[in-house]
Order: structure tokens, then sequence, then C-alpha cells
């Protein structure tokens, strides 16, 4: 994890730039890098994965990013909770599985945490990034760019307000929503 001694907000970013559309976290990371924030932790990965239980500190709120075939444009803020996964393997936990496994090992409940869910259709190798997906992650960063302008200590309070509690209930966000 970045070295910040008190972090407002903890971001995973995960994806394949060299898949197109699943290089959205990757992006996103970058440009939230850029920014240079003293409160803001980001952790980017290829994916979720058992160690990145320790990069979680309590009460500060965790921002999942990823590319998602789960809506079909924009972007979609959705409140994520601790869920078991009945998976055979340890590698590419969903976030939800990564916060209950948060909960097993250290024995206290998780932090509040929210999935950005960036609209991708194209996750071939070797591909560039399609038009709904470098639209919806203009859009994406454009909310980040807005909450962000804000104090840290309401980052978690603006994540919140703008969430839902399940990403059926969400139709995609426009750019022009923050």
């Amino acid at each position: 994890m970045a070295a910040s001694p008190d972090p407002s907000l903890i971001v995973f970013a995960w994806g394949n730039l060299s898949r197109a559309d699943d290089g959205a976290g990757p992006e996103l990371a970058e440009r939230l890098r850029s920014l240079k924030l003293d409160e803001l932790v980001i952790i980017e990965d290829m994916q979720l994965q058992i160690e990145h239980t320790a990069d979680i500190v309590p009460d500060v709120p965790i921002l999942f990013v990823d590319a998602s075939v789960a809506i079909t444009e924009g972007f979609a803020l959705e409140r994520v909770t601790p869920q078991p996964d009945s998976s055979v393997t340890t590698h590419a936990l969903a976030p939800g599985a990564l916060l209950q496994l948060y909960e097993t090992t250290v024995r206290q409940s998780a932090p509040p945490a929210y999935q950005l869910h960036i609209a991708g259709q194209n996750f071939e190798l070797g591909e560039q990034p399609g038009d709904v997906n470098a639209r919806a992650t203009e859009a994406a960063w454009a909310y980040l760019e807005a909450m962000l302008a804000r104090p840290p200590g309401d980052w978690g309070q603006a994540l919140d307000r703008f969430c839902v509690d399940r990403l059926e209930q969400v139709q995609a966000v426009s750019a022009t929503a923050g």
C-alpha cells in the first residue's frame, strides 16, 4: 500500500490494459495517481487477491474500480457488502469476497465499500478499448474528479449519496451526473 499516514479513501483498481475494455480500472488508477492526493491510496493489480486484505484500513472507505459487463453504457456506483465466495480458487476474488475475508481474518467489520462499474463490451487480447468503454471511462473520470475536489473527509459521504444498494436498480449514469 502507498504510504499515507491518514488515508481518507482506498481505491482498488484492477484489469488488464492488453485486453481492450478491461483496461478501464488501470487507466483510472493512473489518472488518480496524477492528482497526487496524499489522502488517496491507490492499489492497482490485474485482479483482486486474498493478499489485498492487508491493504484494507479500518473505517477508511474503499472504492473498487473495474470494467463491467453488468451495465451496457456509462458507469454505475454500487454499495458492496461482505459476501462469502464459493469459488475453488483464492485468485480473482470479487469485492464482496475480499470484504468477507477481511472480516473473517481481522475479526472486525469491513469499512464502507463501493464498486465503480465502467461499461465494457470487448475484452479481447490486443484490442483497443471500444467507444462505449471510452465514453464510460471519461464519464467515470469526470465523476471522480468532482468527488475528489471535495474535502477528503467528505469523499465517503459523496460516494454513499451517489450509489445504489443493488446494481439491478440502476441505469447507467451519464457524464452529467455527479
